[in-house]
C-alpha cells in the first residue's frame, strides 16, 4: 500500500497504538503529539492522510487544515471519530479508497436508551450488507468489541432493539454503523 499517513493527538498512547496497527496494515506512518506545532513540523505534501484525533478542538484543527492545505491542495483529512484502534484504522483505510466507490450510504444513525433496552436507527440510501457493532473502551483504551446487527438490509429506515444491554457505566462506550468499503457512522451512548 504504501500510503504515508500523519496522526495528530494528545493522547500519546492512543498515537503509538494507532500507528502500529495502521503499519500492520502497510502504511508508512509519522505522529505527533505538539498538535499547535504539527503543521511547522510536517509538511502535507510528504502525505496522503492526516488524521486528527478528538481531543483537537474544531478552532486547532481548522487552522491546521488550512496550513495543511495550503503546503498540499489535494490532501486529505480524517477527524478521528472516537479513540479506537480498529475504528480509527477503518476510518482512514475508506478516506483512502477510490472516491468514485466511497460515498455517503449510511444516511441517518442515532440511538435512544431505555432502562434496559437500546433502539437503534438507522437509514441507508441503497441495499447493502450493514454491521453494527459496539465498542467499549475501559479507562486504560483496552476495546470490547460485540457485534449488534450483521445482515443485508433494503435502501431505507430500519430499527434495531437490543434487549441485553451490556454494563456499560464504567467504560466508554460507541455505536458504529458500517457498510464494508463503503461507509461508516459513530454514535457515542
Amino acid at each position: 500500500m504504501n500510503k504515508a499517513v500523519l496522526l495528530i493527538g494528545r493522547n500519546p498512547n492512543v498515537l503509538a497504538n494507532l500507528a502500529s496497527a495502521l503499519t500492520e496494515e502497510g502504511f508508512l506512518v509519522k505522529t505527533t503529539s505538539q498538535v499547535e506545532q504539527a503543521s511547522q513540523n510536517f509538511n502535507a505534501t510528504d502525505f496522503d492522510v492526516i488524521a486528527f484525533g478528538r481531543g483537537i478542538d474544531a478552532a486547532t484543527n481548522t487552522t491546521l487544515r488550512a496550513s495543511f492545505l495550503h503546503q498540499n491542495p489535494a490532501i486529505l483529512f480524517v477527524d478521528g471519530l472516537a479513540p479506537v484502534i480498529p475504528l480509527l484504522v477503518k476510518q482512514i483505510k475508506l478516506e483512502l479508497a477510490n472516491k468514485s466507490v466511497a460515498r455517503q450510504v449510511i444516511t441517518n444513525f442515532s440511538c435512544e436508551q431505555t432502562d434496559d433496552t437500546l433502539r437503534i436507527n438507522v437509514s441507508t440510501a441503497v441495499d447493502c450488507q450493514l454491521t453494527i457493532d459496539l465498542y467499549q473502551l475501559d479507562a486504560v483504551h483496552h476495546t470490547q468489541q460485540k457485534t449488534i446487527v450483521s445482515e443485508f438490509v433494503t435502501e431505507g429506515s430500519h430499527i434495531f432493539l437490543l434487549d441485553d444491554l451490556p454494563n456499560m457505566k464504567t467504560t466508554i462506550n460507541f455505536l458504529v454503523a458500517e457498510v464494508p468499503d463503503l461507509d461508516l457512522a459513530v454514535v457515542p451512548i
